[in-house]
């Protein structure tokens, strides 16, 4: 099976009014690979988004349609188990124009269903023919806030939905977030120049000329031969008492696994005798064997 490798489409956006922030579309599972998806296909895209929505500086938006059951949803699910107080997930509800007559997502809303600390923004996006239709943004923002003044169960939370909405309550929360996060943020990166700086160091000092650096190279070359050695003789200063390396462990390789391994070949399986002598003959060609 040929494996397609997947590449990040990358989207720069520069505007003097919001705040910097890095945003990651991720996928949505897929339950059942289609075409050639491969079979663990649903594993592979819960953890790549693990593999984001861990990182203790990242917010979380847990997006899941209205026309859903939340108890099921996928986003919900995964951020509770990478987010398990809540501080940096913010429930987004999808599709609340298209529910079903006589069903509103008020509740959901509200938290009275799955409670979210940061609680929930409903939005209602543009549509598909709206965008074929080329319905502009501003045109889309207009009739997303019509929607919820002129809706009577939606009345009350109109100030608390819409997309501008979760734009402002984003950056509300990402500016906390932010000052939460900043100082361990700054200690981390000034244990990491401390680490560079001591290793930079390690290297000896800057030189310009041909013949210093051929002399720094060379002296390089030989603390790393130096090392290796001391690695195999055993006279390492990092000696690991937990468990075999170096010199010990080609040892206990030649020694144990090797010459188990050739104990194991029988060299004569499936010869006679018969065979052996025609065989030692045809090797000897017209001298005489031993």
């Amino acid at each position: 099976m040929v494996q397609r490798r997947v590449k990040q489409i990358g989207l720069k956006i520069v505007s003097p009014n919001v705040l910097d922030m890095t945003l990651v579309d991720l996928p949505g599972i897929t339950k059942f690979p289609v075409g050639d998806q491969p079979s663990d296909i649903e594993a592979r895209i819960r953890t790549m988004i693990m593999s984001y929505i861990k990182e203790p500086s990242c917010l979380i938006l847990a997006v899941t349609p209205a026309n859903s059951d939340l108890a099921n949803s996928d986003a919900l699910q995964m951020a509770g188990v990478a987010d398990p107080e809540g501080n940096r997930t913010i429930g987004v509800i999808t599709k609340l124009d298209i529910m079903d007559r006589g069903t509103d997502a008020r509740n959901l809303l509200q938290g009275k269903v799955i409670p979210l600390r940061l609680g929930y923004v409903g939005v209602v996006n543009r549509s598909q023919e709206d965008i074929q239709m080329n319905r502009s943004i501003k045109d889309a923002l207009v009739a997303e806030e019509k929607f919820f003044r002129s809706r009577p169960v939606y009345n009350g939370l109109a100030d608390s939905c819409g997309i501008p909405q979760l734009a402002k309550k984003l950056n509300q929360i990402l500016a906390q977030h932010i000052k939460v996060v900043l100082p361990g943020l700054r200690a981390h990166i000034s244990n990491n120049l401390v680490t560079v700086a001591k290793e930079h160091a390690s290297y000896g000092e800057i030189t310009e000329s041909k013949a210093s650096q051929g002399a720094l190279l060379l002296n390089i070359l030989s603390k790393y031969c130096e090392a290796f050695s001391s690695m195999i003789e055993g006279k390492n200063k990092e000696m690991s008492t937990s468990e075999l390396s170096g010199g010990a462990r080609i040892h206990y390789i030649f020694q144990s696994i090797f010459v188990r391994s050739l104990e194991e070949v029988d060299p004569c399986e499936g010869l006679t005798d018969d065979d052996i002598r025609t065989a030692i003959q045809n090797a000897t060609g017209p001298r005489s064997a031993l």
